[in-house]
């Protein structure tokens, strides 16, 4: 079976970074199109707060059981069985699907008939009649976390042949599919609609991942040959990476049943103004991390400090050249992107500004969200699980004490509550306390990344036994182009209140677009003045590759060493 470019060989990191990022940013949109379809259908309302809540369990059992979350892990594991023979490498994912697929199947049956009692836990601000709903909707959902598991230890086979197409593909996929529950199966079965296009999005994300899999010649078997010492490897750095990323999880969880006890609308403003913040971090420092991740490992295995280094600066260096001015233009105009991406039908302009003012908080983690991902992937190419694992426990744990007191602040009247309504300009909402979970949230994140890049380091030199220090002359130059480039955003953005004043959807497209394309045109000639090498390593990658997709190279075979 051949699949043509799906299962592209894709060798340069900003070649590969742009390929994803190309994909991310048609999933992303399709993420937007999906959030702005549920906005105008439900608003910022309990129906739309239910729906959110019912998607953290089945995520929360994504990620909680072994290896479903373990394919950064599954990587250099799958690397090393790749270098012995193909056929070692195959019964490798044989054995790790079939694993899965037991382990998977048994916590989504157990999920099922317990689910009431966990909605109702972890929801205790919905009424009965919600928490049933609730229940109902997340045991739907209960599919994901095999098809999605199952996925992601196919992703490691993608990845290490550098077919970044099926991997980019697959969420796209995955939104198409829940785009799909909303026009059309919505009107069928209500709200229950949303849950079977979930599911339907995850059954196509899967059937990517497994036809590239498979046209590869790694088609899992599901057979069990019992436990092998590449197995126990991936459970000796799967199992901290899990409870890591379970950890994070496990505090959106809370986060949100923290959201149930306050205003109709709380959990979906958070989650509205969380999945626009991602936009960038999806398009940039995932797709950047994704594509450095695989030469660091090898680096690391082939015991190449120096090589692994340079990755490393250059991942950095790249995801701060995208996210950072991402982050700016994303406060500065924080309304405009709400209300395109969000303004339509029962979406009211009050839900609008909230989210906004919730977006303006996300965004000051924008940077620091986008490295952590980053930073994590580097500790697994390491094959240090560990430390990610400390460190994430502490920051969830700011992060939820952070949350429900700021929430609690600013229920009430302070003077830190006024601060932030003048601010961020809503002084009329009577009910702010959902930016607190916000803040808190935020704020772990902060504490994260810069505990996580404090003892990367370290850990990366004492591994090579090397001290290498990165330049600061790029940092410094990505910092100074990005304040002016927010400075002319911001000005452009005011030269308009007069005349094109925010009153219908072009008006405010042509406002937001005018002004972020003349900060990022200012960011990008600032950085080429200042002779950045990342700007033009980027722009020649787009003129060497990104324009010339037609004629990638169909070596199917893979590099094998």
């Amino acid at each position: 079976m051949r699949i043509g470019i799906l299962n592209a060989e894709i060798n340069g990191v900003h070649s590969a970074a742009l390929i994803l990022g190309a994909a991310g940013l048609c999933s992303r949109g399709l993420g937007v199109l999906r959030d702005r379809l549920l906005a105008s259908q439900f608003g910022a309302g309990r129906e739309l707060d239910m729906y959110y809540a019912a998607f953290q369990i089945p995520d929360f059992l994504n990620v909680l059981f072994l290896l479903g979350a373990a394919s950064a892990a599954i990587l250099p594991v799958f690397q090393e069985e790749l270098a012995k023979s193909d056929e070692d490498a195959r019964k490798f994912i044989s054995d790790l699907v079939s694993v899965f697929a037991l382990v998977a199947g048994a916590a989504a049956v157990a999920s099922f008939f317990i689910m009431p009692i966990l909605i109702s836990f972890f929801t205790p601000g919905f009424s009965a009649a919600e928490r049933t709903t609730t229940a109902l909707l997340s045991r739907i959902m209960l599919f994901s976390p095999l098809f999605l598991g199952i996925s992601a230890i196919l992703s490691a086979v993608t990845q290490s042949f550098q077919r970044f197409f099926a991997y980019a593909l697959a969420p796209i996929f995955y939104n198409l599919g829940i785009i799909a529950g909303i026009i059309f199966f919505v009107p069928a079965f209500g709200i229950m609609g949303l849950a079977w296009g979930v599911v339907f999005g995850v059954f196509l994300h899967f059937a990517v991942q497994f036809l590239s899999a498979a046209d590869l010649g790694f088609l899992p078997n599901f057979q069990f040959s019992g436990i092998s010492r590449a197995m126990r490897r991936v459970a000796k750095l799967s199992i901290p990476r899990v409870f890591s990323v379970s950890l994070s999880n496990l505090t959106i969880l809370v986060i949100i049943g923290m959201g149930s006890l306050l205003t109709e609308g709380s959990i979906a403003v958070f989650q509205l103004a969380f999945n626009l913040q991602f936009l960038p971090i999806g398009i940039f420092g995932i797709s950047y991390a994704t594509a450095i991740f695989p030469r660091m490992s090898r680096a690391y295995i082939e015991r190449r400090g120096e090589d692994f280094f340079n990755e490393f600066g250059l991942g950095l260096r790249t995801i701060l050249f995208w996210l950072a001015p991402s982050a700016v233009l994303f406060i500065v105009l924080r309304a405009h992107i709400v209300r395109v991406a969000l303004g339509a039908g029962v979406f009211s302009w009050e839900d609008t500004r909230l989210s906004a003012a919730a977006l303006a908080i996300f965004a000051i983690a924008m940077v620091p969200g986008g490295l952590a991902a980053f930073f994590i992937k580097s500790f697994y190419a390491l094959e240090n699980t560990w430390a990610p694992l400390v460190i994430n426990l502490a920051a969830s744990a700011v992060s939820i004490v952070l949350a429900y007191g700021a929430s609690h602040v600013l229920a009430g009247s302070s003077a830190i509550a006024d601060f932030v309504r003048t601010v961020l300009r809503i002084s009329d909402l009577p009910h702010i306390e959902v930016l607190g979970l916000v803040f808190g949230f935020s704020a772990g994140i902060l504490l994260n990344i810069a505990v996580l890049g404090r003892v990367l380091t370290g850990l990366a030199r004492q591994k090579f036994g090397i001290k290498k220090v990165l330049p600061l002359r790029p940092f410094l130059q990505i910092a100074v182009a990005v304040l002016l480039a927010g400075f002319l955003a911001y000005a452009v953005r005011a030269s308009f209140s007069a005349s094109l004043p925010l009153i219908s959807f072009f008006q405010v497209l042509v406002q937001g677009a005018v002004s972020g394309a003349a900060g990022f045109a200012a960011y990008f000639g600032i950085l080429w003045l200042m002779g950045n090498e990342d700007v033009r390593a980027v722009m020649g990658a787009f003129r060497r590759k990104f324009f010339r997709l037609a004629v990638l190279p169909q070596n199917l075979n893979g590099d094998h060493s």
